[in-house]
């Protein structure tokens, strides 16, 4: 048993792939079962159910993953203890968010983080927030910027970025529906509504549809805030918001915000990952990095 060995382990029991583990850590599918093969043996237990469809950890596969990941977290420690420059993180570290969060967010941080940490490489996806858990409980990304949920599986380690104010907006050119934006009080269940395809975003608007009694027409359902600020920009309909997302649109000056009695519950914005990958080096490393910021 070796430091690599475990590595490996840790990487299987997270992919259960053995050819995506395989080329992740630069080997052959032969070597790495032949590694596994022989951690199997040296402990007399067999770690993995595997046939021509899946890969399953057994009981004893699930006890031996836990100590991995403590012999690894021990060893990186230990030689950082005993010479700080022997160590520098290296590896890859795949992150995802949408567009807005990247900008607001990312930008000097990667910069920041790509400084300290060379040998780093850091792997960017951007998407429909919607997505963020089931990217990281797939193992898509390593990290993810997600909004909180008032139950959040147990698998999952959310940690606080911000409070992301929600708008009403509605677009300026005129169209079917402009004359009702100018009432005093305006019957929104009259107005065509550009709704969340799925999503946080999607529960947070029918919650304030709710609220406010309102019946929407729904012109159409969109998958990412930055489409819905568009469709709502070339006159389809109106669509609540982030804030963010409407300030760093490049058609913002073709949307105004409309006054609302009740405003919708804001977004309380955070970066997710595994909690059994919390510990890991390159994910730990960028979490405390967050929290400083």
């Amino acid at each position: 048993m070796n430091i690599r060995e475990l590595q490996a382990f840790v990487r299987l029991s997270e992919s259960l792939h053995f050819s995506q583990t395989a080329e992740h850590i630069h080997v052959s599918t032969s070597t790495l079962s032949r590694m596994m093969q022989r951690l199997e043996d040296e402990f007399g237990q067999t770690f993995f159910e595997r046939d021509n469809r899946r890969v399953e950890l057994t009981p004893q596969g699930k006890r031996f993953e836990q100590f991995a990941r403590e012999v690894i977290t021990s060893w990186h420690t230990l030689r950082v203890d005993l010479d700080p420059a022997a160590e520098q993180l290296r590896g890859q570290l795949s992150i995802y968010c949408t567009v807005t969060a990247a900008h607001l967010y990312l930008a000097g941080l990667l910069e920041t983080y790509r400084q300290q940490h060379p040998k780093v490489e850091i792997i960017l996806e951007t998407g429909d927030v919607a997505s963020a858990y089931q990217k990281v409980g797939e193992q898509q990304v390593d990290i993810a910027f997600a909004v909180a949920t008032e139950h959040l599986a147990k698998k999952f380690s959310f940690q606080f970025v911000d409070t992301i104010p929600l708008k009403v907006i509605a677009p300026t050119s005129a169209t079917s529906f402009s004359s009702q934006l100018t009432a005093t009080k305006i019957d929104f269940s009259a107005i065509p509504f550009v709704m969340p395809e799925s999503g946080p975003a999607k529960k947070h608007t029918q919650d304030w549809l709710t609220r406010m009694n309102i019946k929407p027409k729904v012109y159409a359902q969109v998958a990412g805030h930055e489409a819905i600020v568009s469709m709502v920009a070339l006159g389809c309909g109106v669509a609540v918001v982030p804030e963010p997302v409407l300030e760093h649109s490049p058609v913002k000056d073709k949307i105004k915000v409309l006054p609302v009695s009740t405003i919708p519950r804001p977004f309380e914005l955070g970066v997710v990952c595994l909690n059994k990958r919390k510990q890991d080096p390159l994910i730990s490393t960028f979490l405390k990095m967050i929290n400083e910021s």
